[in-house]
């Protein structure tokens, strides 16, 4: 197991860097599994033993904070921490009021060498993360019984994928029949518009060869993005 890394687009204005690391954890351990997991290493001591000193621990860090110390343990040090502002050098510190910007917070500063043993063997590992703002084809194939699969100039495609509703009435967004030139013809009829399918008119224009066909789609209701289905071939 291991900390899982994704590089994500930086969307926050100002930020000089285009790109911004995000983590996620491999897995949860609940308390139930972490005292198995201790009863089970270096002690002679069974769940129950290790259950009522985890107990003992949390009452005893509990009533030390209370007094306002802090408190020293093998994995770093628990302290409180007052924050807020105020209007005069008399006013009451209300942690306690909605209204007000004060609070007492609770911290955990990790000692240094027990988070250094952590991360002199923490191993990381890389994984792409899907942009959900974009649509993806999944498969192309021609629409109708007649057509016996074969994707006519004039007739119907049928795309199935993720995320491939759009909004007929932007030009920008739709379905586009790309040439090896590049130029573009734009699908005009869209019997069915649905995020998982949509079924366009082939133009009656367009010469048989192979195309890409490009559907593009605002998915975050303001960005347009497109997804690239190569490879189609369009038959008279």
């Amino acid at each position: 197991m291991a900390l899982k890394i994704a590089v994500l687009k930086n969307n926050f204005p100002g930020c000089q860097s285009p790109f911004m690391v995000r983590s996620e954890n491999s897995d949860v351990v609940e308390y139930d599994k972490f005292v198995e997991i201790m009863a089970n290493g270096r002690t002679t001591l069974s769940q129950i033993d290790i259950l009522a000193v985890m107990q003992l621990y949390k009452e005893e860090i509990r009533k030390q904070l209370i007094e306002g110390k802090t408190v020293k343990t093998p994995t770093g040090s628990f302290f409180l921490s007052a924050a807020g502002s105020m209007d005069s050098l008399d006013e009451s510190f209300l942690p306690n009021d909605q209204t007000k910007n004060h609070e007492v917070r609770l911290h955990h500063r990790p000692e240094k060498s027990f988070e250094a043993s952590i991360l002199d063997e923490l191993q990381i590992v890389r994984e792409e993360r899907p942009d959900l703002s974009v649509p993806i084809i999944r498969t192309v194939a021609a629409a109708g019984k007649k057509d016996s699969g074969t994707i006519r100039s004039g007739g119907m495609v049928q795309i199935k994928g993720l995320r491939l509703r759009f909004d007929p009435e932007e030009s920008g967004q739709g379905v586009f029949f790309v040439d090896a030139d590049g130029a573009e013809s734009h699908s005009t009829f869209y019997p069915l518009i649905l995020p998982g399918t949509v079924l366009a008119s082939v133009p009656d224009t367009l010469a048989p060869e192979i195309y890409a066909i490009v559907l593009r789609a605002a998915v975050n209701g303001k960005d347009v993005r497109e997804a690239r289905f190569e490879g189609v071939t369009i038959s008279a």
